[in-house]
């Protein structure tokens, strides 16, 4: 019993250590839900109108494969580690598997239609085929991107009400 007592302090601080290392719900959603807004946010055809728009003024500081991969690649690689990382408690997992599930399908394209979009306009290609690839390529991943993100917006929905937060999509 002695030996109980002095092990006591320790097995508390352990649980206290491990609760707050646990992130929140709030954190969790924010690292899913909210997270996944950098593949909507990129996902839209003027963005390559405002890469045009930015080269044909000379404000445009890189390349415009460097820019894809800087303010669109990079970013969506660091929220899905992060998302990876996050502990996979039962009443999360399937939130985190749809959030990955539409963060990850967006990735694949903007590493591979993006980029090959950006290196088109890199190349100095006329206006015509720019936008014939950029609406080729909406075509082509539209549906199943929008199917994933109704997805994750349905999960992040019940999850944020489950759990209190306050959370509309638009």
């Amino acid at each position: 019993m002695n030996n109980l007592l002095k092990l006591l302090p320790f097995f508390l601080f352990t649980i206290v250590v491990y609760a707050c290392a646990s992130p929140s719900k709030e954190q969790v959603f924010q690292q899913t839900a909210l997270n996944s807004n950098l593949v909507s946010a990129a996902y839209r055809p003027a963005y390559f109108r405002e890469i045009l728009e930015h080269k044909a003024k000379n404000t445009l500081k890189m390349t415009a494969k460097d820019y894809v991969k800087t303010r669109t690649i990079n970013p969506l690689d660091d929220a899905i580690g992060k998302v990876k990382n996050l502990k996979q408690t039962r009443d999360a997992q399937e939130l985190i598997s749809s959030s990955l599930d539409y963060m990850e399908a967006g990735r694949v394209i903007f590493a591979k239609e993006y980029l090959r979009i950006a290196e088109l306009i890199d190349a100095g290609k006329s206006a015509e085929e720019i936008e014939t690839a950029i609406d080729q390529m909406f075509k082509s991943t539209e549906t199943e991107l929008l199917t994933k993100q109704n997805n994750m917006i349905a999960v992040a929905t019940v999850f944020a009400k489950e759990n209190k937060i306050d959370y509309r999509a638009r």
